[in-house]
């Protein structure tokens, strides 16, 4: 039995952090009224510091948490005004010609970066095809579908999305590719279960869990052959703990949707191993990347690798959760409080709301931001509100573990 006055306290919680910290502060600063779409670049009191839109994964993203919490949560229609803001803007601006996405754009929404890897329409369809399940608009869904069709023979293809190598030197896989499409096509079945969609996450499950997942390590590698064999050098030991806690919630949720324990399983020990790997235990929090053999990094990426960044710690709030409450195991709960104490003490804002984006590896501030070309609502918002409906599930159980 879990322990339910905690829970109901945690659930209360995250409620609260939800509908009157995280979001009043984006829908407060998030909207450009002039010109459409969304200001992400925010200071700490929300003023904008950067007019462009300099990563248009924001737009997909912005249009998923608005929409999704309006589908999950309630059907508060400023929520969905605010989705539609940046459908609008997204439809009028973000396509080339070619049908890819420009990374950035200007606050008008002329291009200013051409079209870059596959993120910026993955986030896309993940915000179109929620806002189409909100709206009803059946037209949009297809044309999200379409989308993810064209950007599957991308994925599926070497040198078609993004290589870090010469493709005819060293082809390579990316697990943030078939991390993240797993979760858009989780996204897609929700509005239409689709046969389609469900061959396709088999195969992104085979590449994350046979091609990128290194039992042997305990670990997953965030770049391989395209065959699953080691790259040499540098690349070839990056670990991603944040990658390997996220991921490791989206195949738990493909396995309870499947009903498969073994699915789930293989979930929470990616949960596990990305917190193993992840948590700094000379300071606290979560490194933003790892070597696996713990060697060094000569690139300027080497600065990033200590460095505590917001995203890593939202999803791990929600994982080590949902780890604890599959399992009533005390070593996720214990991660889970570790997570939270630092979380709460070092990102989050009593001043004014939301939280700050990125800390060096001693915890201190490396500038105020709430906002970045890269940090919207999606991680925070995502998390909170899968805590609480975690938690309110479990409550409605009496406080049993789930699994039970």
């Amino acid at each position: 039995m879990l322990d339910v006055d905690y829970l109901r306290e945690l659930n209360a919680f995250y409620r609260m952090e939800l509908l009157e910290n995280i979001l009043p502060f984006w829908l407060r600063h998030g909207r450009d009224l002039k010109h459409g779409g969304y200001h992400t670049c925010l200071n700490r009191d929300g003023s904008v510091y950067d007019d462009d839109k300099l990563c248009m994964w924001n737009a997909g993203r912005i249009i998923w948490t608005f929409s999704f919490l309006y589908n999950e949560l309630q059907q508060n229609d400023e929520w969905l005004e605010m989705a539609r803001h940046g459908v609008m803007f997204l439809r009028q601006h973000g396509f080339a010609s070619d049908g890819k996405m420009y990374y950035s754009l200007t606050r008008e929404g002329r291009p200013l970066e051409r079209p870059r890897d596959v993120y910026t329409e993955l986030f896309a369809v993940l915000g179109l095809t929620e806002y189409a399940r909100a709206t009803g608009e059946e037209p949009l869904y297809q044309r999200a579908q379409k989308l993810m069709l064209r950007l599957w023979d991308r994925i599926e293809m070497p040198g078609k999305a993004h290589q870090p190598f010469v493709t005819e030197t060293r082809a390579v896989r990316l697990h943030g590719h078939s991390m993240i499409t797993l979760n858009v096509l989780q996204t897609l079945r929700l509005y239409a279960e689709e046969p389609l969609y469900s061959e396709l996450i088999d195969q992104c499950l085979e590449t994350i869990l046979h091609l990128h997942t290194k039992r042997d390590r305990r670990c997953v590698l965030e770049v391989v052959e395209w065959d699953g064999q080691e790259v040499p050098g540098t690349k070839g030991r990056w670990i991603n703990p944040g990658h390997m806690i996220e991921g490791g919630t989206f195949i738990i949720h493909e396995g309870r949707h499947r009903g498969d324990d073994a699915l789930v399983e293989k979930g929470l020990e990616l949960i596990e191993w990305g917190f193993d790997w992840g948590w700094d235990k000379a300071f606290g929090g979560l490194f933003n990347d790892v070597d696996c053999r713990g060697l060094p990094v000569p690139t300027v990426e080497a600065l990033l690798y200590d460095a505590k960044l917001w995203w890593q710690h939202a999803e791990a709030l929600y994982a080590t959760l949902l780890a604890y409450c599959l399992t009533g195991r005390e070593s996720f709960l214990d991660a889970y409080r570790l997570t939270h104490a630092y979380s709460f003490e070092k990102f989050a804002d009593p001043e004014y709301g939301e939280w700050f984006a990125m800390l060096d590896r001693r915890g201190n501030r490396i500038n105020d931001a709430k906002g970045t070309a890269r940090k919207s609502p999606f991680h925070i918002a995502r998390n909170f509100y899968l805590c609480h409906r975690l938690l309110s599930e479990v409550l409605d159980k009496g406080g049993g573990a789930l699994n039970a």
